[in-house]
């Protein structure tokens, strides 16, 4: 049986799905559905040029995206402009992070292999999941690559969650990124969310 957790007022995370795309797409009709106060076949969802799935209707003004992995569903919301979302769990990039991050910035692929061994996987799902909602929020995703936006200048990778928001910038655009960390059946989960952000110093 599926469960839901807010994560803060705009994201959920919807655990327990089946493994099928049905699930997730039924979820998120719910979600929609729930959240815009309509009937689940009153929502039509289409994909643009760049694959980013978004609602039908122009004249709704609701933004979403979501991310899944190992049967877990993060959808970011937002009703003042487009928004990002990425999941993953500190396992699925323990194999695979050193292959993954020769897409990363050089400066950043420096800094996660002068990471002890056991931190690198970590910090790898860290700088990740932030990368793929900022470039999903700017609706390219990770066509172009994942050396920008950079993130070498975190001040330190090695650092437990919780981590603190930051500001991230790409394409003259300013994004601002939250992440979320919480343990599911004893598997440590990384979602992020990202979504545009006023520049500092132009409020």
């Amino acid at each position: 049986m599926s469960e839901s957790m807010r994560l803060d007022g705009q994201t959920r995370l919807y655990a327990g799905l089946a493994a099928a795309p049905e699930a997730r797409r039924r979820a998120l009709l719910g979600h929609l559905a729930a959240e815009l106060g309509r009937p689940e076949a009153d929502i039509a969802i289409e994909r643009d040029p760049f694959g980013k799935p978004r609602l039908t209707d122009p004249h709704l003004k609701y933004w979403f995206n979501c991310s899944s992995v190992d049967g877990l569903l993060l959808i970011a919301s937002s009703r003042t402009g487009p928004v990002g979302a990425d999941i993953e769990t500190v396992q699925r990039c323990i194999p695979v992070w050193e292959d993954a991050s020769a897409t990363f910035a050089p400066a950043e692929r420096a800094r996660l292999t002068a990471l002890p061994p056991p931190d690198r996987a970590l910090a790898f799902a860290r700088l990740w999941t932030a990368k793929e909602a900022v470039l999903k929020a700017r609706g390219t995703g990770i066509v172009h690559g994942l050396a920008e936006p950079a993130l070498a200048h975190l001040d330190d990778l090695s650092a437990p969650p919780p981590w603190r928001p930051i500001q991230m910038h790409v394409g003259g655009e300013c994004y601002a990124v939250t992440w979320y960390t919480l343990p599911i059946d004893e598997v440590l989960v990384i979602a992020a969310r990202a979504e545009t952000s006023p520049k500092p110093g132009t409020t």
